[in-house]
Formats: C-alpha cells, sequence, structure tokens
C-alpha cells in the first residue's frame, strides 16, 4: 500500500478498535484508506501470546476494511518518547503520508496510553521537518484527532457510527484472547468480564443521544476548526444539550 488518507494509532493491538473503529470503518466505507498502527505487540498482556494477538489483530484490520496494518514493535509497559519510538512514529508517517492520524487522548488510567499519545504528536512534528534525516521526503498530517482510552472526556464533536457499530463490536470480538474466557490457560482480567462489554456499548449509545443517533464516537483536535459558513455546520441540541 501506498499513500493512505488517514493513520491511526493506538498503543496496543485493540486499542484503535475501541477508541475509534466505528469512526474508521465510517471513513472506509465512504472510500477513504486507513491504515493502523500498533505501537507495541501488546507482550505483557495477561492473556494470549504476541502471535495470536497479531492472528487477532489482522482479523480485525479485515473486518474493518483497513487497507494495512503495521506495528512499530515498541516495548509494551515501556513506551517512553525516546528517540528510537519518535523516529519509528516519524518513519511510519512518511511512509503512508496521511492527511489525518488519529491518537489516543493523552489522559488515560493506562502509562502507555498517555505515552503513545506524546510520542505520536512529537513523532508528527518531527515528521514535517525536511532535515530530520530518514531517507524520506518530509511530511506532517495535517490534522490529529484524540479517541478516547478508557477515560472519558467532553468531546468537540461526535460522528454517527450507527451503521457501523456492530462492525466495530465484531473488530473487538477478534481480539478472542482479550475479551472472552476461551482459553482457560490464562486467568480472567476485566476485559473478559461481561460489565466491560456493556461499557462499550453504554458509551456509544450515551455519545450517539447526544446527537439524536443510536450510536457514536467522540473525538478532539489539537488546535481549532476552521468553518467557512456556520450554517452549514451541524449543532446537536437534542434533549437540551445534556451531553455538554
Amino acid at each position: 500500500m501506498t499513500d493512505a488518507d488517514v493513520l491511526a494509532f493506538g498503543a496496543h493491538p485493540d486499542d484503535i478498535e475501541l477508541g475509534c473503529g466505528g469512526t474508521l470503518a465510517k471513513l472506509i466505507d465512504a472510500g477513504r484508506s486507513v491504515v493502523l498502527v500498533d505501537m507495541t505487540r501488546g507482550e505483557l498482556g495477561t492473556r494470549g501470546t504476541v502471535e495470536i494477538r497479531r492472528s487477532e489483530a489482522e482479523a480485525a484490520r479485515v473486518i474493518l476494511g483497513a487497507g494495512a496494518r503495521v506495528n512499530l514493535a515498541l516495548p509494551d509497559g515501556d513506551l517512553s518518547p525516546t528517540f528510537a519510538a519518535k523516529r519509528a512514529v516519524v518513519e511510519v508517517i512518511r511512509r503512508f503520508r496521511p492527511q489525518l492520524i488519529f491518537v489516543p487522548h493523552r489522559r488515560d488510567r493506562h502509562p502507555d496510553h498517555m505515552r503513545a499519545s506524546e510520542i505520536v504528536y512529537e513523532g508528527a512534528f518531527l515528521a514535517g521537518l525536511p532535515r530530520y534525516e530518514t531517507g524520506q521526503a518530509s511530511h506532517r498530517p495535517e490534522r490529529v484527532l484524540y479517541y478516547m482510552g478508557w477515560a472519558e472526556f467532553t468531546p468537540l464533536f461526535i460522528v454517527d457510527i450507527s451503521a457501523q457499530f456492530e462492525r466495530k463490536m465484531e473488530a473487538i470480538r477478534a481480539y478472542g484472547s482479550q475479551f472472552t474466557l476461551s482459553d482457560p490457560a490464562y486467568p480472567p482480567t476485566s476485559l473478559t468480564d461481561p460489565a466491560t462489554d456493556r461499557l462499550i456499548r453504554s458509551r456509544m449509545a450515551y455519545y450517539g443521544a447526544c446527537i439524536g443517533k443510536e450510536y457514536g464516537e467522540g473525538f478532539l483536535i489539537r488546535g481549532v476548526l476552521e468553518i467557512e459558513d456556520p450554517l452549514d455546520a451541524r449543532f446537536s441540541s437534542f434533549r437540551g444539550g445534556s451531553c455538554v
């Protein structure tokens, strides 16, 4: 695969699907080219193995319809903004030259998620510096969107993913080692608890309700939005704007 419209970054395999899988599926349905980038192999996960998670990640990619999936093989549990980590981000951005990148929000309970956000932002900035030498042409994405991890935030905007929600859930379920008890060799975790499935569904239902839809995903941006004509922007006052 050559250039892509969108690059989505996650600290671990399954983070992307959980945080913005529905929106990515919607972009793909609209003809946009999307590449998924896992920063670690998830080798410290309680359940499964690196090989199993690699296979699950590929299955999830196919379900969403993304054109490619890349793993940067940075150390799980020890993500930090080192030269090597930022260079890996620079190289993958320059390889695919996206217009838009999805990044984990910098506030989250998992340290890897917070640091992934920092690494990707710094890497995206460096990717635009012609004198940062990687043997590739410089490129800086025009747009940076932050998606939710386990910590929520008040979104700047919400994407209606009602038509893509079940596909998002199917992509999440592709990670059977993480979200089911199918392999009794590993102990149960919070992800295998049925409450996690209810949390995922109820969160998307809540943000969908904020815009009068069945399901939604919320995002923040880096920078400010430019609107040419305010009358072209869609505002939701559904039930009095209770989500603000």
